[in-house]
């Protein structure tokens, strides 16, 4: 392990963890890093399984606990929680997102609130959460995961998911811009393409090859290669990075 990729010592809250994807890789390879991980999802059940997987692969402490993102009550009570039991958050990575594809006149005001509330909002709320103690510290490093949706808009008809993760990019900008002097970094992640169970509910296998076929590097993104990248922003080899989103996408979306 680079000793720049060593987390031991520090505490990591990862929002949406226990499904088979970018949460909980990225939960698995900070433990494996060396940092004690709260693990959060939904399904009180599955969050507590994962955790405790990952605590028995990697030897960290690991707990899961249920989080609803949009619950700001929820939010705060959990961070309240963590601070009182295992000391300061030193890595938030929200991951928290839904899709509900469907064309601008089409689209449900319901379903387009919860996109955003989903995928937007509970980013903000959980930053809120963290970040005056961070601040207080002048410590922190804060990943969001957004979307090469935001730039590309590749996928027809997903209104309130690119809008979103659009707004994800900003959000990341302005809270770096804000709290770059109190010593706090944010910056975010933007996968293309990376299978998992809600993907493969959205698109059939003969889409998911189409997609793929148009991606440069020939292959959809693994979830651990975007826990990767999120170490990487997490860790001590990007110090001086901070308001900047990393494009993890095979080549899928190429900014000039």
């Amino acid at each position: 392990m680079s000793l720049k990729n060593n987390l031991s010592g520090r505490i990591a809250l990862v929002t949406a963890a226990a499904g088979a994807g970018i949460g909980q890789a990225t939960a698995r390879l900070l433990a494996e890093s060396g940092a004690d991980v709260v693990v959060t999802d939904l399904d009180p059940g599955r969050t507590e399984r994962v955790a405790g997987q990952i605590a028995e692969a990697t030897g960290r402490r690991v707990i899961g606990r249920p989080l609803n993102v949009v619950d700001e009550d929820a939010i705060a009570a959990l961070v309240a929680e963590i601070h009182a039991e295992w000391g300061a958050i030193d890595i938030l990575v929200n991951n928290a997102g839904t899709s509900e594809p469907a064309p601008v006149w089409d689209t449900p005001t319901d379903s387009w609130r919860r996109v955003i509330d989903i995928c937007l909002t509970g980013h903000f709320l959980t930053m809120k959460a963290v970040l005056p103690r961070m601040m207080e510290r002048r410590a922190g490093s804060i990943v969001n995961i957004a979307s090469i949706e935001a730039w590309s808009s590749t996928t027809p008809g997903n209104t309130a998911y690119h809008a979103a993760k659009a707004g994800v990019l900003a959000l990341t900008r302005s809270t770096a811009k804000q709290v770059a002097p109190h010593g706090v970094r944010v910056n975010g992640v933007a996968p293309g393409l990376v299978p998992n169970p809600f993907l493969n509910r959205m698109l059939d296998p003969e889409d998911l090859e189409r997609h793929a076929s148009l991606i440069p590097l020939g292959r959809p993104v693994d979830p651990e290669e975007i826990a990767d990248a999120v170490l990487f922003l997490a860790g001590d080899g990007s110090t001086s990075i901070t308001g900047e989103t990393i494009n993890v996408s095979g080549g899928a979306y190429m900014r000039a």
